[in-house]
């Protein structure tokens, strides 16, 4: 009897506690313990399986990052060079372009490239929305970059103002030159952009396709 009602008075008291929780008698852990481990992970990398790649292929690792002010760069080296590329950044890091070239720009860490894949996230319909590059979210408006060959555009990044970051091969961005057009780009593969570079970090927004865009099959190039 005094062990029962020593048992009994010990529980009151802890329930009267504040910040003491007694454990579940259904499951014999306490609701922290229950709770623990939810939303674990919610920023950290994902994962993606590339569709129609070997079982021996590298999944793809997709990271989040913001920008306070980004922008795409579209970016025009030197003459007599004529790569192009399409760059995202920070605004305040423009001055960059003044004095780094194509290969060393890519190299920063505070410099990606524009995606140019077709990639399904996890987690989405993936039917309906895909992560595909930025510059479909750039304003129309072009202003001067400051080197006196590029221009760049601010970026109207959905909300939460996430950008997703995934690291691929240098090979299919080192062959991108200025066409005879005013605007856009060409793909001359005499040409190696990015001579030294073996991977690029490039930027990717999470965009619902309409109904002709999802006819058009994964791996389309947007530039």
């Amino acid at each position: 009897m005094l062990l029962v009602l020593a048992a009994s008075i010990g529980n009151a008291v802890a329930q009267d506690q504040p910040g003491i929780v007694m454990p579940s008698k259904s499951k014999g852990k306490t609701k922290t313990e229950q709770g623990k481990g939810k939303g674990k992970n919610a920023n950290g990398p994902i994962i993606i399986r590339k569709e129609n790649a070997d079982e021996d292929a590298p999944p793809i690792i997709v990271s989040k990052t913001k920008l306070k002010n980004p922008v795409i760069v579209y970016y025009e080296q030197a003459p007599p060079g004529k790569v192009v590329q399409q760059l995202i950044m920070d605004e305040e890091h423009l001055a960059l372009l003044r004095y780094l070239g194509p290969e060393e720009l890519v190299m920063r860490r505070e410099v990606y490239v524009d995606g140019v894949g077709n990639l399904g996230l996890p987690g989405t319909d993936e039917k309906k929305f895909r992560l595909l590059g930025t510059s479909l979210i750039a304003d129309d408006v072009r202003k001067p970059a400051g080197d006196g060959r590029s221009t760049y555009s601010k970026l109207r990044v959905p909300s939460p103002g996430e950008l997703y970051v995934v690291r691929e091969s240098a090979e299919e961005y080192r062959h991108f030159v200025k066409g005879p057009q005013k605007q856009g780009s060409l793909l001359d593969f005499q040409v190696n952009g990015l001579p030294g570079v073996d991977s690029v970090r490039a930027v990717y927004t999470l965009r619902r396709m309409d109904s002709a865009e999802r006819g058009a099959g994964s791996g389309s190039t947007i530039r």
